[in-house]
């Protein structure tokens, strides 16, 4: 550390990595990286405080066999490595290499990069403070990757790579309680290309550039999920990122701004009016507003029906969404008699079985259901009343049917006198007929 050496018109041979923790300079010379004997890939590594300067000089690796008896070669690239360090590259060419820069300050210019389809990316930039100038970058999945920071670029020139570039920046996420200003902890942040989810969320991408050289902006969109047991809370943000950004959402998390809002009886499907009495074993429907206003979803809310503070009659599960009013239904057969209480009871939050804490909604109405005697008595009248309208209808039959006998006595009788008067006639006229013929 902060010694100073200058290799200049050298051929250097290189197995292993090279660590830089002082100042190195290397000047018109060939720099070969071999394989480290370990098989990994081999670094030149800058520390941070160190310093290499590359001028007009070539970087390349050579072919390495397996084994003494073995005929098979392989190329073993390589990666140069800035960690917080300042590198200075210029008039140079790097074959086979990669150069990973993070933090720290890189000067480029005049350099010929060539992957030769072996390495995903030629350069990778994060909080760099980097400059770039008549840059070649040929033979990479992605030419360059840019995170944190915007390189100064000038005269880049990309040959077959897949992508030329991606500038993407940082991400953080803050979630608060807007009521009390506290953060909240917990949260899954998850980040999204169309349906698919994108492995990290930490950093986003602004835009990137084609293989045809086309910029294409690119929308960033973060969902937020946190799983509460009894409920959970979801949200989601997009929007366009041109620069490191602190994402910050208040939530509101006050359960006891959870309350009913309303509620309305109903017997056999008509509005119950205070002072009737709904029939007994009628349906009574309890219909209730909910009103949510936070950011909790809710799920398996349990809805109770007390009569007269007694539970164990109805039981409605709903699920509450967040910031909304919902109506729910509980339904119960009137099988009580007289006035009756009627409350619907729901634990919003249930800390333990036996705990005094829950926060509990309670939403109370009456109705008044006939008794059994009334009901038998009303019974008793209508079926009363049938048996005098069955006594009535049979006793006018009977009158009926006496006048109908009389009569046709009364027609029988006259028709015998009709009769005699003829034969007392007829007996009459026969002797004077004969009298006639004598005479």
């Amino acid at each position: 550390k902060d010694e100073f050496l200058i290799l200049e018109d050298d051929q250097i041979w290189l197995q292993g990595d090279i660590i830089i923790d002082g100042h190195l300079t290397i000047k018109d010379s060939n720099l070969n990286v071999n394989q480290t004997l370990d098989l990994t890939t081999s670094e030149i590594r800058i520390n941070p405080g160190g310093e290499l300067n590359l001028i007009n000089t070539t970087v390349n690796t050579m072919e390495y066999s397996f084994g003494n008896e073995s005929n098979e070669t392989i190329l073993s690239p390589y990666t140069l490595v800035s960690d917080a360090g300042n590198l200075s590259i210029y008039n140079s060419t790097i074959y086979y290499g990669m150069i990973w820069l993070v933090g720290g300050n890189s000067d480029i210019t005049g350099l010929a990069l060539d992957g030769f389809s072996m390495l995903n990316y030629g350069i990778f930039s994060e909080d760099t403070n980097l400059k770039l100038s008549g840059v070649s970058i040929r033979n990479y999945t992605l030419g360059m990757r840019s995170i944190g920071s915007n390189p100064d670029m000038e005269s880049i020139f990309y040959y077959n790579c897949s992508t030329r570039m991606t500038q993407e920046w940082w991400v953080t996420f803050s979630a608060l309680e807007e009521s009390t200003n506290l953060p909240i902890v917990g949260f899954e942040v998850r980040q999204w290309d169309g349906e698919r989810m994108i492995g990290s969320w930490n950093w986003a991408k602004q835009y990137e550039i084609n293989n045809s050289g086309q910029i294409i902006d690119h929308q960033s969109r973060f969902t937020f999920y946190l799983n509460l047991g009894f409920g959970y809370v979801e949200r989601s943000w997009e929007g366009y990122i041109d620069n490191n950004t602190a994402i910050t959402e208040n939530f509101n998390l006050n359960h006891t701004n959870v309350n009913f809002e309303s509620g309305t009886i109903f017997v056999d499907g008509t509005l119950y009016v205070i002072g009737e009495k709904a029939p007994k074993f009628s349906e009574v429907n309890l219909s209730v507003s909910i009103v949510n206003p936070t950011d909790i979803n809710f799920n398996n809310l349990n809805l109770d029906l007390l009569i007269n503070a007694q539970s164990g009659y109805t039981r409605t599960s709903i699920s509450l969404p967040s910031g909304d009013s919902e109506t729910f239904n509980v339904t119960w057969t009137a099988s009580k008699e007289g006035p009756l209480s009627l409350a619907v009871r729901s634990v919003i939050i249930d800390y333990s079985d036996n705990s005094t804490e829950d926060y509990i909604i309670t939403l109370n109405r009456f109705i008044e259901v006939e008794s059994g005697d009334s009901f038998t008595k009303s019974e008793g009248s209508w079926t009363a009343l049938l048996a005098i309208f069955v006594l009535m209808s049979l006793c006018s039959y009977i009158i009926y049917t006496g006048m109908e006998d009389e009569s046709e006595i009364i027609d029988s009788e006259s028709s015998d006198k009709d009769v005699e008067g003829d034969e007392d006639l007829r007996e009459i006229a026969i002797p004077q007929i004969d009298e006639e013929k004598e005479n």
